[in-house]
């Protein structure tokens, strides 16, 4: 990947001028827009080791942190593929100027329709779990994903098989790959497809009942992708040199890189916070969330990060205090039976109806644990 080199840049105007075509050189422009999405690209690499790091916190479990990962992965296929295809660097002399590696396999198939599909397997996987109670497994459930990967495939496989001319193929005097129109609506119309899946993935999963604003999340991911092959599509036939043109080129990429981070940004920056600096008072209210909306199962709350219903040991201890109406209670321990601490919310109000007094106005030490009064005016009893 090369930076503007000033003799290589007045060469190709001389070319356009020859060819009557107009060419901004790359410049400063270019820089700033390469520099300051592989900044962004590298955090989002941090962030994503991170959620791989703690991926059993269940906040973050919830998120399906492997499906993040891959579409982080397709986002970066993205990036690539953008600077380069925009015409960002210099392609002559870099191993860039085959365009069928670059533009087919690495920037659509491995890029757009990678993450247009995941984030479409997504929305099928909300759908599955909150709008038909059922495990995301079977062969019923894959068969979106799998066809639309054959396609996929497809696609990549005929055009790099029908050549230079009839597809995307590198022009030297300008340093930038092009495309013929056939080429250009093929891969656009299965963008479109693609885009309009995850849309009626979206429109599906509209009402269903979550905690976690997953439905507002895919909203945004649908509403983004559409702006973005809706730019690109305008971009694409209205100036088709765009490549050359330092303020169309820089455009499509601010636009396409800034939706595709904000969508994955959109779904992992609360939990990757709330993770990072409020780990455990925010996980007690997630699974309090879940126990008021009784979506336990839906997220698996019961089965992650060592946290499981109390066992009858911890029940006992409990009952030592605040006799046998505590059973009643949502209480949850960490770590194994031998040396739990029991981890059980509850207000002035619960504790005074259990152990059938006035609410205190702390909770007390009669559990030979420590009290913990949190910001929502919550006693929590740790035993």
């Amino acid at each position: 990947m090369a930076f503007p080199n000033e003799a290589f840049e007045d060469q190709r105007l001389q070319n356009a001028i020859a060819l009557k075509v107009e060419l901004d050189k790359r410049g400063a422009a270019d820089v700033a827009t390469v520099m300051a999405f592989a900044a962004v690209v590298f955090i989002n690499f941090l962030a994503v080791l991170f959620t791989l790091w703690n991926r059993n916190y269940p906040p973050i479990k919830a998120k399906s942190p492997l499906l993040m990962t891959c579409l982080f992965v397709g986002s970066t296929f993205w990036y690539i593929g953008d600077i380069r295809g925009h015409g960002h660097v210099q392609q002559y002399g870099t191993g860039l100027a085959d365009c069928h590696v670059s533009n087919i396999w690495m920037h659509a198939v491995s890029g757009m329709f990678a993450v247009c599909g995941l984030y479409a397997l997504r929305s099928q996987m909300l759908y599955q779990v909150f709008h038909l109670n059922q495990p995301c497994s079977g062969l019923k459930f894959f068969m979106p994903t799998i066809v639309y990967s054959t396609i996929v495939l497809v696609f990549a496989i005929v055009m790099q098989a029908l050549g230079d001319k009839r597809t995307t193929y590198y022009v030297p005097q300008l340093d930038i790959c092009s495309g013929t129109n056939t080429y250009k609506i093929t891969i656009l119309t299965l963008l479109w497809g693609a885009v309009l899946y995850d849309a009626v993935m979206y429109w599906r999963i509209r009402n269903i009942k979550s905690s976690f604003n997953e439905s507002r999340e895919m909203a945004a991911v649908s509403s983004l992708s559409i702006l973005v092959l809706l730019v690109t599509t305008l971009i694409s036939f209205l100036k088709p040199s765009y490549p050359l043109l330092m303020p169309f080129r820089v455009t499509m990429t601010v636009i396409g890189q800034f939706c595709v981070h904000l969508t994955w940004w959109s779904i992992m920056a609360v939990p990757i916070y709330q993770c990072l600096f409020n780990r455990h008072t925010y996980l007690v209210k997630w699974r309090a969330t879940l126990r008021e909306d009784g979506l336990q199962r839906e997220y698996r709350a019961d089965s992650s990060s060592g946290m499981q219903p109390i066992t009858d040991n911890a029940t006992k201890s409990l009952q030592t205090s605040y006799g046998d109406k505590v059973t009643n209670t949502h209480a949850f321990y960490y770590g194994n039976e031998s040396g739990a601490r029991l981890y059980a919310p509850m207000t002035y109000a619960d504790v005074g109806a259990i152990i059938g007094h006035e609410a205190p106005s702390a909770i007390s030490n009669s559990c030979s644990g420590e009290s913990v009064i949190d910001s929502e005016g919550v006693g929590r009893k740790l035993v």
